[in-house]
């Protein structure tokens, strides 16, 4: 190719984060926001596609679909109404994961040169498919253990009605667990961030990857309850059945429906697991299986918790969650924490630099850490082998 080709000017050159290369198996990986393997359902999957493919397989293999393309959307709405979310089926586009409802949803509201909101710190992913987007200007506003602030938000947006400045195409929050923090959005902001995307003309993009996760039982309404017309609301079975499935689902508002569907490509998303997931679904007891999986996140969260507590103390600041992935570790006095995921890397486990999450990269004193993937013995592993690394650090 000639050295002066012009490749797409939105595509990045940052390396993929969340993972590592390390394949010793006796190596503790906390960067990994994954599942835990031995929850997936292999057996019930396995029986689940022997009778998808016998009686489905003739439609399921065509691009078409065949009885879980009206089936999943029926489910899922059923899911939704937990959150206050009452919608038909119609609305709901199976996606191949969270992760093509959100490009679809920024490749359809966006235009180069755009402004999307976001909350600070956010997910990395999301950030990159802005900017592939054609993005350019990604502006962050704080959170606290409260969810975003919304009067930051309210101000700016006033500010630049009053002097005719173009507002932002898309607001990006998750509001339940939120990754890297944890923390959920109170209903009292919801309801404040929907008034202002109704009084401003801008969507809210709604990520929930982890609403069925709560470990807590209490579910708190959606934005979507408060402003239906101006949320697009995304949900995933990767973190309840598997990734490896690639289905996600986004509840679109009627006037984008149209444009969604350009991205399909005239066919349905992956119609085959379609069937595979919806047999599933209807032969086995889904919430006593969801139950044991809140059940050992909860156990491991507590074991995470526990370990950072015995080998840090009051050097860290960790927060609870009650629900999600994740821990979000805040060191109490400055840390090069670069450098300490560097060195826990060759003590035996990986762990995630906090300022990967951060717009502005001022997040240098917090970790991200995971605690669904590994089990309670490699969690406390892990612990102890970071606290070894941080003893190294201040060592010098």
């Amino acid at each position: 190719m000639p050295v002066d080709y012009s490749y797409n000017r939105y595509l990045q050159t940052t390396r993929t984060l969340g993972g590592t290369k390390n394949a010793d198996p006796d190596h503790v990986h906390l960067s990994f926001g994954f599942p835990h393997s031995d929850l997936f359902p292999i057996q019930e999957l396995a029986e689940a596609a022997r009778q998808a493919t016998l009686e489905q397989g003739r439609k399921g293999l065509h691009y078409y679909g065949g009885s879980a393309i009206s089936y999943l959307p029926h489910w899922i709405a059923g899911r939704l109404e937990q959150i206050d979310i009452r919608v038909p089926p119609e609305q709901i586009k199976v996606t191949v994961g969270a992760a093509q409802a959100i490009e679809i949803a920024a490749r359809i509201l966006c235009n180069p040169g755009d402004e999307v909101w976001v909350e600070n710190p956010s997910f990395f992913g999301a950030l990159r498919m802005f900017r592939l987007a054609g993005a350019e200007r990604i502006r962050s506003f704080e959170i606290d253990g409260d969810g975003i602030l919304v009067e930051p938000l309210r101000e700016e947006l006033e500010r630049r009605a009053q002097m005719g400045e173009a507002q932002p195409k898309l607001l990006y929050v998750m509001p339940n667990f939120q990754n890297p923090t944890g923390v959920c959005l109170t209903v009292e902001r919801r309801r404040q961030l929907a008034e202002l995307a109704q009084t401003y003309g801008f969507y809210i993009l709604e990520d929930d990857a982890y609403m069925e996760l709560n470990y807590s039982d209490a579910f708190e309404p959606a934005i979507h309850t408060f402003a239906p017309e101006h949320v697009i609301h995304i949900g995933t079975f990767s973190k309840i059945v598997g990734p490896g499935v690639r289905l996600g689902w986004a509840v679109v508002p009627p006037v984008l429906l149209k444009y969604v569907q350009q991205f399909m490509s005239g066919s349905q998303t992956n119609p085959y697991m379609q069937e595979i997931v919806s047999s599933f679904l209807q032969n086995n007891d889904f919430q006593s299986y969801l139950d044991r999986i809140r059940s050992q996140y909860k156990a491991q969260r507590d074991v995470m918790v526990a370990a950072l507590l015995q080998h840090f103390g009051n050097v860290i600041e960790v927060r609870l969650p009650t629900g999600g992935f994740f821990l979000c570790v805040r060191f109490a006095q400055p840390t090069d924490v670069s450098e300490l995921t560097r060195l826990a890397e060759r003590h035996g486990v990986s762990v995630l630099d906090g300022s990967a999450f951060y717009g502005n990269r001022e997040g240098r004193n917090t970790l991200r850490l995971c605690f669904t993937y590994s089990s309670p013995t490699e969690i406390e592993l892990g612990i102890q082998r970071l606290a070894e690394a941080y003893k190294q650090l201040r060592s010098g």
